[in-house]
């Protein structure tokens, strides 16, 4: 999703939702953290985002503007509405939000080493695919990561996010 499709996406949920402030906590994040993001960022159809003081208008944001809605057939993109509480997060994450704005809406969005660390410890092969071009490209620090990985709630996400941070760095050599 390239950053004019993010801010259509988030003007609709705004609207849909009525709704000002959201959380982004999939790859979108990247773009309030860097002017090039990887294309791997860019490919993604999706936004993963949450109305972060009216979370009754989640159900609402999901028909309107979801995978499978008129938005999606039209735009060619679609917002998926996930909870903060569904990736594993490292301790304070909260506090390292970085703001995305459009107008008066204003997306919190993980920032990227809480980004990648919960990405390694879901482990699948796209998250790895983008924490590896995130480490190609330099727009994170290895050590920054290892320390965040460390900090992952429950700690078995931390030991995955470890044994998948260890491949992909193999990967990126």
């Amino acid at each position: 999703m390239k950053k004019h499709e993010l801010k259509t996406a988030l003007k609709a949920a705004a609207r849909v939702a009525r709704e000002r402030e959201f959380f982004i906590i999939g790859s979108q994040a990247i773009h309030a953290q860097c002017k090039h993001p990887p294309a791997e960022v860019l490919l993604s159809q999706e936004c993963d985002l949450y109305p972060r003081t009216r979370p009754q208008a989640a159900e609402l944001i999901e028909q309107e503007l979801g995978r499978n809605s008129a938005f999606a057939r039209k735009r060619g993109f679609y917002v998926d509405v996930v909870t903060p509480d569904i990736a594993s997060l490292p301790e304070g994450w909260e506090k390292r939000l970085k703001p995305f704005r459009v107008g008066r809406i204003t997306a919190s969005c993980l920032e990227i080493h809480d980004l990648l660390a919960s990405k390694l410890a879901a482990g699948r092969l796209k998250d790895l695919e983008l924490a590896g071009a995130v480490l190609k490209l330099r727009l994170a620090r290895v050590r920054t990561l290892r320390a965040r990985v460390a900090k992952l709630n429950p700690a078995s996400a931390s030991e995955q996010a470890l044994s998948c941070l260890a491949t992909v760095l193999r990967e990126v050599g």
